[in-house]
């Protein structure tokens, strides 16, 4: 008896012990100035306490590297989060409502390790102000069954701002943690 609730424990925490895979893309469409200042495009209405939280982490993360926040900045800072369910896709359309790209694919075996009820995404773009032009945009995505989007946060805002650093194009990265 003892044997078969151990070998059923040994099951159970071999299904947690898989690493979270993070999806990310990070694109610049010019080289990125050392220093210069940008505006937090506000989200319409009041947004969510972890899309707050995401923000600050995110403007806390272009200030330690230098860029500053201002009232009338170079560029202009939008950012978004989501928790969708994994089997959703997400897909942008043309005027007639055809479906064009694919934004966020839903979950399977390659992308999800077997493990995906919800997709958190946290997406960041910095645009010229002065001409529209983006400069940088970058996203990061996990699937999970067990772990909060407060838990994903973290480490969605170090892939999404990662492009800074000179990490660029679609990657996966693993790291231990809850799925």
């Amino acid at each position: 008896m003892r044997l078969a609730v151990a070998i059923g424990c040994g099951l159970l925490l071999a299904g947690c012990a898989a690493p979270v895979v993070t999806r990310t893309d990070v694109t610049v469409a010019a080289p990125i100035p050392a220093r210069a200042s940008f505006t937090l495009v506000a989200p319409p209405g009041e947004p969510a306490f972890l899309h707050q939280q995401a923000t600050d982490m995110i403007v806390a993360g272009l200030t330690q590297r230098g860029w500053s926040r201002t009232e009338n900045g170079d560029y202009l800072l939008s950012v978004t989060l989501s928790d969708r369910p994994a089997a959703a896709r997400l897909q942008a359309g043309d005027d007639s409502g055809s479906p064009r790209i694919v934004i966020a694919p839903a979950a399977d075996r390659t992308t999800s390790r077997g493990c995906a009820k919800r997709d958190h995404r946290l997406a960041m773009r910095l645009t010229e102000r002065a001409t529209g032009r983006d400069l940088y945009s970058g996203w990061g995505a996990e699937f999970h069954c067990r772990a909060g989007l407060g838990d994903s946060l973290p480490h969605l805002v170090a892939v999404t701002l990662d492009g800074l650093a000179g990490i660029r194009g679609p990657r996966v990265v693993e790291r231990i943690g809850v799925r």
